[in-house]
């Protein structure tokens, strides 16, 4: 797809002026057909990855940093998804296209990037469990991250660390570096206790889930 400089500096989150500047010093991959700039989505993206910058996929205007100080308000029930058919080859897209998304992103672009960080290494990071997640921020029409628990119909085989099966896999897209480091953290933190993972392997209601969330959480504060 071949964009112009307002696209471009709307999908980069930059000004006309800071893509101007990019295409002049030749930083940016563009190409000129009679005298028209005009550049190729694909080749942004894989630019962008290479930067670690972050892509805006709705077009949303810039944003207060979202503190993360407990899970429990991002995980409406509608974010918990049981009994998921999902699939060791496909489950990436299968698992994209359930997720509670902006109407203006582009899924496939959302799929290509979460392809592109499980190419570098497996995100199941052992004891059943995988965390999925984009090489890079991504802006999706919201000032909070996006976090979503799917379990799965039968575990799945994503040559985690440890060789095991997963059974929980937890979706996250956040919408800068910063954002995504304390999720990541505040995640592991939940993780690390045994009564956790035992209570995502058994899949507990979401009620349960949401008080066990909060019962762990408040473990961390003390």
């Amino acid at each position: 797809m071949d964009l112009k400089i307002k696209d471009i500096a709307q999908f980069l989150s930059l000004s006309e002026k800071e893509v101007e500047k990019l295409v002049k010093t030749k930083d940016i991959p563009h190409q000129v057909i009679q005298d028209r700039i005009s550049f190729n989505k694909d080749k942004i993206i894989e630019w962008a990855l290479g930067r670690n910058l972050p892509l805006n996929l709705t077009g949303s205007a810039h944003f207060t940093e979202y503190q993360i100080s407990s899970l429990v308000p991002l995980l409406t029930e509608d974010a918990i998804f049981y009994n998921c058919d999902l699939s060791d080859a496909h489950y990436i897209r299968e698992m994209t296209n359930l997720a509670l998304l902006d109407p203006a992103v582009e899924r496939d672009v959302v799929v290509q990037l979460l392809e592109s960080r499980e190419q570098l290494m497996s995100t199941a990071i052992g004891n059943g469990i995988s965390l999925p997640h984009p090489r890079i921020p991504l802006v999706i029409g919201s000032n909070k991250p996006l976090i979503h628990f799917f379990f799965p119909k039968t575990p799945l085989n994503l040559n985690s660390l440890d060789g095991l099966p997963v059974h929980t896999l937890i979706l996250v897209i956040s919408q800068t570096i910063k954002q995504h480091l304390s999720l990541l953290s505040h995640i592991s933190f939940l993780l690390s206790n045994k009564d956790m993972r035992s209570a995502l392997e058994k899949r507990i209601p979401y009620p349960d889930l949401i008080s066990a969330i909060q019962t762990f959480e408040g473990q961390r504060k003390r």
